[in-house]
């Protein structure tokens, strides 16, 4: 990947340069302002949903409370796409827009997973409340890596490129939520409203790296790492239906406000700080998720499930924080990052 230094600095084959925090352009004052805002809002309606719980489903009611339990395992294909890019100074002292950047395309991942749902209700009650989680953990078999620093702006003038391989590293992702469903037309559509938090995490690696240009040759040694986390709140709206008595079908979609961390270890700069040396920081990030299920229910209890979840999150206006050995911290513009995730999954669902 392409660091930015006070001066110009071999970088595995490239060379970047810093540019002061003060010059950055595009930065929002305000944006702080109105994640929190975002949040406060994201937090109401997770206190509604309680509300709900309290309001439509006590034991005042009179009538008896119905709990429903439901498990599901899962595994299945995954694809995964992650890029980012900063700006700075030029060897001439010159802005560039976009300086660097770096891009992983076609993460092939083996993903298993597991999702538990309680839900609670009464004849009585309006609603049904419930509450939920899923955790999946996925192997990455392979994927390119691809560098690329321009000395132009707008991506032009290209001075450096060079491609990685990356495997045998790791995704991690973890949500909990609270909702709120109604049944309608004699029970064959589910209509629901949901909050929670989320957190999503792409351990990427970097190996068997190749320079292109401005000449060919090997990076030998290249083992360098870089971990990217998004975390934050998210509502959704979910709908359920059932056109046959064995067959049912599952659609949701997520908003997601989400904070962006992201940490490097570049193992072949002998002049940068180990094991971390470099950080990415940008808290106006933002995203979108759904899912698609269809369920084939051969018994009260059990449930084959076919699913495709994508995934779709940036964050812009950050910053990039370069950590040198010699102790001194470098600051420069981290323009945006970007992260796809597509999945096929098959899994088998139990009820109780």
């Amino acid at each position: 990947m392409s660091l930015k230094a006070l001066t110009a600095i071999p970088l595995q084959g490239m060379a970047v340069f810093f540019l002061p925090f003060a010059r950055f352009t595009g930065h929002n004052p305000n944006a702080g302002e109105n994640i929190k805002l975002k949040k406060l809002l994201t937090i109401l309606l997770l206190l509604s949903v309680c509300s709900a719980d309290i309001i439509l489903i006590p034991e005042r009611v009179g009538a008896e409370v119905n709990e429903t339990m439901n498990f599901a395992l899962h595994a299945g294909i995954r694809r995964d796409n992650v890029d980012w890019n900063i700006g700075g100074n030029n060897s001439e002292g010159q802005y560039v827009n976009v300086l660097s950047e770096l891009e992983w395309e076609d993460l092939e991942i083996l993903e298993i997973g597991a999702h538990g749902k309680l839900s609670v209700g009464n004849l009585q009650a309006l609603y049904r409340t419930y509450i939920w989680g899923s955790v999946d953990y996925g192997w990455i078999n392979g994927g390119t890596g691809r560098d690329s620093d321009y000395h132009g702006n707008d991506r032009t003038l290209e001075v450096y490129r060079w491609y990685t391989d990356t495997e045998d590293d790791n995704v991690f992702d973890a949500s909990i939520g609270l909702g709120i469903e109604k049944k309608y037309w004699q029970d064959r559509v589910t209509l629901g409203l949901l909050g929670g938090y989320s957190y999503h995490e792409q351990n990427l690696r970097l190996t068997n790296g190749v320079q292109v240009i401005p000449d060919s040759m090997p990076l030998d040694g290249l083992d360098s790492t870089y971990e990217s986390k998004w975390h934050g709140p998210f509502a959704g709206v979910d709908i359920k239906l059932q056109p046959l008595p064995h067959v049912s079908l599952y659609g949701l979609l997520e908003y997601h406000w989400s904070d962006y961390r992201g940490e490097a270890d570049w193992n072949l700069r002998s002049d940068l700080a180990h094991p971390v040396s470099f950080s990415h920081e940008a808290d106006n990030g933002d995203g979108l998720a759904a899912t698609l299920q269809g369920s084939y229910h051969f018994s009260r209890q059990w449930t084959l499930d076919l699913s495709f979840l994508y995934r779709s999150f940036s964050a812009k206006d950050g910053i990039d924080l370069t950590y040198m050995a010699s102790g001194a911290t470098l600051a420069t513009r981290l323009n945006e990052v970007n992260w796809q995730s597509s999945a096929v999954t098959v899994g088998l669902s139990y009820r109780y």
